[in-house]
C-alpha cells in the first residue's frame, strides 16, 4: 500500500528543525514555508504574500491529499508578533473530473470565472519572540487556512496551532486509493496468469521471449545457462511466474483486508 505517510512526514520534521534565521534587515526573520493538506482534496500549487510588500512572497509545493508538501524558501516577519498581522495564502486547487477532457472543461470554467486562483486572508497568530522555524499553512475544508509560525511540527504536544497531529485520511479517499490499487494488482495478476499458462502451451516460444526480457533487465540470472531451450531455464521461468502469482494474491488480500 501506499499509504505509509510517516516517512514524508519526518522528512518534512526534519528540514523543520533545520529553521531559518533573522534577516540581514535586523528585524525581519526568514522563514521556511511548508504546507498540509487536512482538507483531503489536494493543493495543485500555493503561495504565500504579505498582502503590505508583494515582494514578501513565498512558494509551496504541490501536496497530495492528507499530506504535506516538501519545506520551501521564503517569507519574512518581525522577528516580535504584533496585533493585525495577516498573509495572503494563494491558491490552485487540482481541477475537477476523472478524464483529461473533463479536467480541460474544468480549466475553462475556472478561467471563464476567474477563479484558476483563490486567495485567503489569513490572520498571523501570536507566536514567540523571535520567530524562528518554518511558516505553516494549514489548508482546511471549505477552502479556509490557518497558519502557524513555529519551528515545531503539528503532531509536537507544544505545537502552538490550533490544528494538530498530521491529517487522517477519510475512509473515502483510502477507499479510492485501494480500490485504484487493487485494479493495479489485479490487472498484473492476469498477465502473469496469463504468462505461466502460455510457458505450459507454448514453451518453447514463451521461453524465447522471456530471455530476450532477462538479457536486458536480469543479465546476471542468465549466466549459468545455455540458453532459452535450457530446462533448467524453463524451471526458472516457471518458479517466477509462480512466485509473482503468489505475491500478486497475497498484496490482493493485504489490500482488501485494509479497505475500509
Amino acid at each position: 500500500m501506499h499509504f505509509n505517510l510517516r516517512r514524508i512526514f519526518a522528512m518534512v520534521a526534519i528540514l523543520v528543525l533545520s529553521g531559518c534565521g533573522p534577516s540581514e534587515s535586523g528585524n525581519a526573520v526568514t522563514l521556511n514555508v511548508t504546507g498540509v493538506d487536512y482538507a483531503g482534496k489536494g493543493i495543485s500549487a500555493f503561495a504565500v504574500e504579505d498582502p503590505s510588500n508583494p515582494e514578501n512572497r513565498g512558494t509551496g509545493m504541490s501536496i497530495t491529499p492528507y499530506s504535506a508538501g516538501g519545506i520551501q524558501c521564503c517569507y519574512q516577519v518581525p522577528e516580535k508578533w504584533h496585533e493585525g498581522m495577516t498573509v495572503n495564502v494563494i491558491v490552485r486547487y487540482p481541477l475537477e473530473g476523472e478524464t483529461t477532457d473533463e479536467r480541460s472543461a474544468n480549466l475553462a470554467k475556472r478561467q471563464a470565472e476567474g477563479t484558476v486562483k483563490h486567495t485567503i486572508s489569513v490572520n498571523i497568530p501570536e507566536y514567540e519572540t523571535p520567530a524562528r522555524g518554518t511558516l505553516w499553512v494549514q489548508f482546511l475544508p471549505e477552502k479556509q487556512a490557518k497558519v502557524v509560525v513555529s519551528d515545531l511540527d503539528p503532531p509536537h504536544e507544544d505545537f502552538p496551532g490550533d490544528v494538530k497531529g498530521w491529517p487522517e485520511p477519510s475512509d473515502e479517499y483510502r477507499r479510492k486509493i485501494i480500490d485504484r490499487d487493487l485494479q493495479l494488482v489485479r490487472e498484473r495478476l492476469g498477465r502473469n496468469q496469463e504468462a505461466l499458462d502460455e510457458l505450459s502451451e507454448n514453451p518453447i516460444e514463451t521461453r524465447k521471449t522471456y530471455w530476450g526480457v532477462f538479457k536486458r533487465t536480469r543479465t546476471k540470472d542468465l549466466d549459468q545457462y545455455s540458453g532459452p531451450e535450457d530446462p533448467q531455464f524453463h524451471e526458472l521461468l516457471q518458479n517466477y511466474l509462480v512466485r509473482y502469482i503468489e505475491n500478486d494474491k497475497k498484496e490482493i488480500r493485504i489490500l482488501e483486508e485494509a479497505r475500509p
